[in-house]
């Protein structure tokens, strides 16, 4: 299986996505660690103005965002998975109460690729039913540059069982971002119990339309005019 776009569009089909189809897919992130509040304001007014889906924040500019646009998703445990699980819920339970209406939430991976997996459940089970509590949907980023494609499958299937309304591929501050392999990994695994996020190098109008063309449903991205055809 092929990790390059390149190598995969050589033998499929890419349908043409206009505008409005790629921007209602985008989560635009504004994650950078010297994000000014000027950039978060900015971009929550393209997420509102075109239609994105979403504007993609640190907990901390959930409040300053939802005061443009109601489409807010926060990250939680961002970007290494590795905060403590009473950390992880607070931080998603302050996103939720600042308006958030997505969680984005890193899954403990290094303790599941050490194979303890039910504390990854535990603490993402606990997030998901706080979320859905207050009707927001969740995103586990498994950050799959660091796994063996079996992993990819049993993450994927973990998060599922747990509740998740999305996997997603990365955070994009990883050693590596979304690939054609690990997005085909996943949506096998998930087999339509949740939906496909990929994330990390999505750069072009190309990358966008390949990967929503492999059946994800949202991309992340820091940008948006570069993903437009």
């Amino acid at each position: 299986m092929s990790d390059t776009i390149s190598e995969n569009t050589r033998t499929r089909d890419i349908p043409t996505y206009t505008r409005g189809q790629i921007m209602a897919a985008l989560d635009l992130a504004v994650l950078q660690p010297d994000a000014r509040l000027d950039d978060v304001t900015n971009a929550a007014r393209v997420v509102e103005d075109l239609g994105a889906a979403s504007i993609c924040v640190a907990s901390y500019n959930v409040a300053v965002a939802k005061q443009i646009t109601p489409r807010v998703c926060s990250v939680v445990g961002f970007p290494h998975g590795n905060t403590s699980p009473q950390v992880k819920l607070e931080e998603a339970r302050g996103a939720l109460e600042d308006g958030a209406v997505e969680l984005d939430v890193v899954i403990n991976y290094g303790r599941f690729l050490e194979g303890r997996i039910a504390v990854v459940a535990q603490e993402l089970g606990h997030i998901v039913q706080l979320a859905h509590h207050k009707k927001a949907l969740v995103k586990a980023i498994l950050e799959t540059a660091y796994y063996q494609p079996g992993q990819i499958i049993e993450a994927s299937r973990l998060c599922v069982d747990c509740g998740v309304d999305f996997v997603k591929t990365s955070t994009g501050f990883g050693p590596g971002g979304a690939t054609p392999g690990a997005v085909e990994l996943m949506l096998e695994a998930v087999q339509g119990a949740a939906q496909v996020k990929a994330s990390g190098g999505i750069k072009t109008y190309a990358h966008a339309a390949f990967y929503l063309s492999l059946g994800c449903t949202r991309l992340g991205s820091s940008r948006w005019r570069e993903l437009l055809p």
